[in-house]
């Protein structure tokens, strides 16, 4: 036995040291007496302070790490722990004790495992076999099974010849066929319990086997019982995961159908966890550029597409096999674009958890904004949030539009845009208002990435749309303008040519009674406006703004206030100097907003200090003088916050402001500057994507004050 070949001790200073400890963990811990007489001195001491740890008391847990640091740097303490773990194969007893030394054990024993001899780490090796055959307890098993993996990755590391199979240890891969081909069906879930834990190894030292690993995977995907063929699914999605990228996959790409097979049996039964298993596997797989993998496309998505629509899995499971799909699209575009049939079928099925959806098909626009689902609380009989507050915010909404957007933006226009319109159109004269919201809300999805193919038909969509801008259903009027807001900002130049029958309509929206279809109508009036020239804004210019400042006055939903204040930003950039009339009015309300405290509305301050920033852009220095100086005492007030939003939002109105006022505004630089320069130099684990956006905005202060910058040197 490996406890024989080493012997160990403690130490005698040890002991003395950890008598008054002893006598605490005794006191302490619930330690089963016939475990502790049956073993060793050493085990015994050492399944104490393991059991210390498994106790709920924070003080023992702590008395015993502290007792074990030092005897864990020991070899001495391996065979120790083996004793413990191995203690309770008979009696069964304190289970949990011997399932933190396999876990402890695994977590030392690379460290000391280049201190034995041969003949201690083959006798090691072999007592680990025994307690894998012959142990009852499955966490127990399950933590050997994690340390056989550990010293199986170091023999193998260190034996280094990757060309000869079942390098370092040759009895544990006799172990695995052997347990493989059992007629118990605990021992062949053993088996592909092993490999799954040994991947890495496997696949880096096992080539040579591969032709034979497929053939015990295959068995093991047709096994009778559940467990150990759930146990060879999870061992080979791991593996097939972990060689993706490399010419070896085509070996086990025969064993996607099998896969699929048993994956589908376990959606069935309700098997989440090897349903989300293997559809991570895919997200895997899809990247790979294998040609045998990409054989099984079809039967790969149409298995996610039929977890999508599955009402009885969890949303993250749903939204995993949506990322299957989407992803397919990225990296297959045109072999998923060819096929008609599985493309008709992915898109029914979006449009289909769109139609049965009670949520919101427009709330993707507000999913980052807290007050959006806030607002919602007392609109009776509307759910935007479609049940995603108990699934981590996933939506059927959200998982069909996303993957929507996805596929209008990865494959080939010739092959998306008509399958998507069709159904749009054929829905938008439904009787039924599910499948108008369907039709205009996915019109409004594929606006980004249809955008070329759209423009060339806006004369057929547009009066659709315009249509169900007065649908009686509000949903389907909140959807209209999402799809008016998505057009307009992605069917430019193209879509100015509309504005006498678009800004009408979405004026009239803004005095709708839902809040949903109010705080979207202000989005479409931010994303055209944008584009617009002051003669396209004119002649609705004065009673635009009186009636944002109205609802913005009129309201206490944040979501229509930030909206609105968009709105007013954009109206503002729109008329350019046009607007200098408004400014008094639109600058009183601003600075209430820039004033507000509450962490809850900083995105409100925040979206007033960019509208202040943007009517200074637009009406000029003159004009935007006497409100300078509020502005700036706001936005150097919001770096004071705890808000990366807020500083982000002041960064953007210092550098309007600057551009603006020139000279003016060199009295802030000799404190702003040192600031700015501090914030670049931070690193937060984003770096990059922070400095590019914060170098920015120092080279807009620059170019707005260049002559003042001198004055500081």
């Amino acid at each position: 036995m490996f406890v024989h070949v080493l012997s160990f001790s403690f130490g005698a200073a040890s002991r003395k040291k950890t008598v008054a400890t002893n006598i605490f963990f005794l006191s302490s811990c619930t330690v089963i007496n016939h475990m502790v007489a049956t073993l060793s001195a050493d085990a015994a001491q050492m399944a104490v302070y393991l059991s210390g740890l498994t106790q709920p008391n924070t003080e023992v847990i702590k008395q015993a790490e502290l007792a074990l640091k030092p005897i864990l740097k020991r070899p001495g303490c391996v065979p120790a722990m083996i004793e413990v773990i191995k203690s309770g194969v008979s009696t069964g007893q304190d289970e949990s004790t011997r399932h933190v030394a396999a876990i402890v054990l695994r977590k030392r024993i690379a460290g000391h495992l280049g201190k034995f001899d041969a003949a201690t780490k083959a006798a090691l090796k072999a007592e680990l076999l025994v307690i894998l055959s012959t142990e009852s307890s499955r966490p127990v098993r399950n933590g050997v099974v994690a340390l056989v993996a550990t010293v199986c990755k170091f023999e193998a590391d260190a034996d280094g010849d990757s060309s000869q199979p079942a390098a370092g240890w040759p009895e544990l891969f006799q172990f695995i066929a052997g347990a493989a081909g059992d007629a118990h069906p605990e021992a062949r879930e053993l088996a592909f319990l092993l490999l799954g834990e040994m991947t890495d190894t496997v696949g880096v030292h096992l080539k040579p086997q591969f032709g034979t690993l497929a053939a015990l995977f295959g068995a093991g995907l047709s096994d009778a019982d559940p467990k150990a063929q759930s146990a060879s699914v999870k061992a080979l999605g791991l593996l097939m995961s972990y060689l993706a990228d490399e010419e070896d996959i085509d070996t086990f790409a025969p064993l996607i159908l099998p896969l699929l097979s048993v994956a589908e049996i376990c959606r069935v039964r309700n098997d989440e966890d090897v349903v989300n298993t293997f559809l991570d596997v895919l997200y895997d797989l899809s990247f790979s550029s294998s040609q045998a993998l990409a054989q099984h496309m079809s039967p790969i998505v149409r298995f996610a597409v039929v977890c999508m629509a599955d009402s009885n899995l969890e949303m993250a499971v749903r939204d995993s096999a949506a990322l299957v799909v989407a992803t397919m699209a990225e990296s297959k575009s045109k072999l998923l674009g060819r096929d008609a049939p599985l493309l008709g079928a992915i898109l029914d099925t979006i449009f289909g958890l769109i139609e049965n959806s009670d949520g919101s098909a427009a709330g993707a626009l507000f999913e980052s904004n807290p007050a959006w689902k806030e607002d919602f609380e007392d609109q009776v009989g509307y759910n935007p949030s479609d049940g995603g507050d108990d699934d981590g915010g996933i939506t059927e909404t959200g998982i069909a539009q996303g993957t929507l957007d996805m596929l209008a933006c990865e494959i080939p226009k010739k092959y998306i845009f008509e399958p998507v319109v069709s159904r749009c159109m054929s829905r938008l004269g439904s009787s039924d208002p599910n499948s108008r919201k369907a039709g205009i809300a996915c019109l409004g999805v594929i606006a980004e990435g249809c955008a070329e193919p759209l423009k060339e038909n806006l004369a057929q969509v547009m009066p659709h749309v315009f249509q169900t801008a007065g649908d009686a259903d509000a949903r389907v009027r909140e959807c209209a303008c999402f799809a008016l807001g998505q057009i307009s900002e992605h069917c430019q130049p193209e879509v100015l040519s509309y504005s006498s029958q678009i800004l009408p309509i979405v004026f009239a929206l803004l005095d709708d009674a839902n809040i949903a279809v109010q705080a979207t109508s202000c989005y479409v009036l931010e994303m055209f406006c944008e584009r617009l020239e002051p003669d396209g804004v004119r002649p609705l210019l004065d009673p635009l703004v009186r009636k944002l400042a109205s609802m913005l006055e009129g309201t206490n939903k944040r979501s229509v206030q930030e909206m609105t204040v968009a709105a007013l930003a954009a109206t503002a950039v729109a008329a350019e100097d046009e607007f200098a009339p408004y400014v008094v009015g639109v600058a009183s309300l601003m600075g209430k907003l820039m004033a507000l405290k509450d962490e809850k509305t900083f995105s409100l301050r925040g979206r007033a200090l960019e509208c202040m920033g943007h009517i200074s852009i637009a009406v000029g220095k003159e004009h935007f003088r006497p409100y300078f100086s509020l502005t700036m005492q706001c936005a150097c007030e919001g770096l004071t916050f705890d808000s990366t939003d807020l500083h982000e939002f002041a960064y953007a109105a210092f550098a309007n402001l600057a551009k603006v006022m020139g000279e003016e505004f060199a009295p802030v630089l000799g404190e702003l500057v040192p600031h700015l320069v501090t914030v670049i130099s931070q690193d937060e684990g984003q770096f990059e994507e922070a400095e590019d956006e914060q170098v920015r905005i120092v080279d807009l202060i620059q170019l707005g004050c260049a002559l003042t910058f001198t004055d500081l040197t």
